[in-house]
């Protein structure tokens, strides 16, 4: 069986890039490929020679030059990133109004809960990628970044968002259990990948020369949650979103994305950058805790 799976995804990677091929064919090879260690380890070269080409590409267009315009533009500040857990409340972002924030996904769902808005919006994530960017378009979310595939629902260019390239700089054969994630330091080249929107944001926020930065609303707690093989826990229990009716939209990868919040700290403390976690509650201990309302 899996001879024939890797015939068959080499047939439509042989047919063109992932821009020629039609959507039928790529999601066809993104089921076959993600849970079959021995087909990704095979087609591991293929992709590699693209992501290089990707690279080379994206250093010379017009997103990578907006990016390095914002190098050390928050040079000794502090700054917020905001997370969709279910402790996050509407009167905290209140307070956040002269802040510097970084969000992402569907924190707009918020919005008519609070006049506060954020200064800068991620989405990196395929899935619902659609939906959120139509969501947006009519909406203040501040200035957008969002990953290259969210193009082709933004032909036209926009004035207030950036394409970013957010990748793994070499295809990760078991992303369940992934120890590549890393902190861009020229995100106008690549954002790395740490299986989070809010990992793109925090790169960002290191980019701009923020010395503080405060997690809020990242509770690290899922209701779906895939382990280092593969499996994933599902508990109908918990609650994914501030929103009571809301869940995510793909499970929470645990093990990569606590690497990649691990690697962050490192990085922090490396370079002298203090990163604290505000949040109320949750599971994410990495960082030292803060009481958010002592920030003030």
């Amino acid at each position: 069986m899996a001879l024939v799976e890797v015939c068959t995804v080499y047939f439509l990677m042989d047919r063109g890039t992932e821009e020629q091929m039609s959507g039928k064919d790529i999601n066809m090879i993104k089921r076959k490929m993600r849970g079959n260690l021995f087909i990704r380890f095979l087609v591991s070269p293929y992709f590699n020679v693209i992501k290089r080409k990707e690279d080379k590409e994206y250093l010379g267009s017009s997103d990578s030059q907006k990016l390095k315009l914002y190098k050390n533009i928050h040079k000794g500040k502090r700054c917020f990133i905001i997370g969709n857990g279910p402790s996050l409340r509407a009167e905290d972002l209140d307070k956040l109004s002269d802040e510097i924030t970084l969000c992402g996904n569907r924190i707009y769902e918020i919005f008519d809960k609070t006049k506060w808005r954020p200064t800068y919006f991620f989405c990196i994530d395929n899935d619902g990628m659609e939906e959120i960017v139509n969501a947006i378009s009519n909406i203040n979310v501040g200035k957008q970044f969002l990953a290259l595939s969210a193009r082709k629902y933004l032909p036209e260019e926009q004035e207030d968002v950036i394409f970013i390239n957010h990748t793994n700089k070499r295809f990760v054969i078991n992303r369940y259990n992934d120890k590549s994630s890393h902190i861009s330091e020229d995100i106008s080249l690549y954002f790395s990948c740490g299986y989070t929107v809010l990992f793109a944001a925090l790169q960002f926020a290191i980019y701009t020369g923020v010395k503080e930065i405060y997690l809020l609303g990242v509770d690290f707690d899922y209701s779906h949650v895939t382990n280092r093989w593969g499996i994933t826990r599902m508990d109908a229990g918990k609650q994914d979103y501030f929103d009571n009716h809301k869940h995510a939209g793909s499970a929470l990868n645990y093990e990569s994305t606590l690497n990649a919040w691990k690697v962050a700290k490192e990085f922090c403390d490396a370079h002298g950058i203090i990163i604290k976690n505000a949040t109320r509650g949750g599971k994410l201990e990495v960082f030292e805790r803060v009481n958010f309302e002592q920030l003030f």
